[in-house]
């Protein structure tokens, strides 16, 4: 019975943070009303030349690297490693107390009665099951509160990508994970960085509860699978 694993994968959650978790977030503009229709042109006369696609003028955002350089990024980073390693000292002395009686009955069993070891057996594995969704439950909340903070950065993201694109009179902003080359000059990611760390130099990182829908879904997390640090 490997009654760590519960607490084991716990430390997956750490290795998400420095995941990408910044939108690029590019200026629309709204769809213009439908034109009436046009009356039909005369017979023999030249149809109207169509409307050409305006220049693109690209810039390249690094997301990755906006969120493990900016100030907020890494004081989040440090908030969720405290939370990781203050959730495996609470659950500490359980799953310590968990391992001993593991290793009682396995040092036991031989001279038990058939039947007390079987109930001995499924009071154990109940113990393990309970202890491990305490485990996910936490896990799922940390992540939760990750969310929340990680949707107030965006939120400041968003003003500020649109005000440089509109100092450099861009039209489309690209992840730089899309560009196989170009200008240094067209990325802006360490103006982005800069203006964040003034707008918004840390968020407060706590326990939340996670989204109702997610509790059991596959993959969530509350799921009975530990959830596993996404790529970048």
């Amino acid at each position: 019975m490997k009654i760590t694993k519960a607490l084991g994968a716990a430390t997956a959650v750490a290795a998400f943070v420095a995941a990408s978790y910044v939108s690029a977030i590019a200026a629309g503009t709204a769809a213009a009303p439908p034109r009436p229709a046009a009356a039909a042109a005369p017979a023999g006369a030249p149809a109207p030349a169509a409307a050409k696609a305006p220049q693109a003028v690209i810039l390249f955002l690094d997301r990755a690297t906006v969120l493990r350089q900016s100030a907020v990024g890494k004081d989040m980073a440090t908030q969720v490693e405290g939370m990781v390693k203050k959730m495996e000292a609470d659950f500490a002395p359980e799953n310590k107390k968990l391992q001993a009686d593991v290793q009682a009955l396995q040092s036991t069993a031989a001279v038990l009665a058939a039947e007390i070891r079987q109930q001995k057996i499924k009071d154990l594995e109940s113990r393990r099951q309970e202890f491990q969704k305490k485990v996910q439950d936490r896990q799922a909340s940390i992540q939760a509160g990750l969310a929340a903070a990680r949707t107030k950065v965006e939120q400041a993201l968003g003003p500020i990508l649109e005000k440089i694109m509109i100092e450099r009179g861009a039209n489309l902003l690209l992840d730089r994970g899309l560009v196989v080359l170009g200008a240094t000059d067209l990325d802006v990611t360490a103006s982005v960085i800069g203006r964040l760390n003034t707008t918004l130099p840390k968020v407060l990182v706590t326990l939340a509860a996670p989204p109702p829908a997610a509790a059991g879904a596959p993959g969530a997390p509350g799921a009975a699978r530990p959830p596993a640090a996404p790529g970048h």
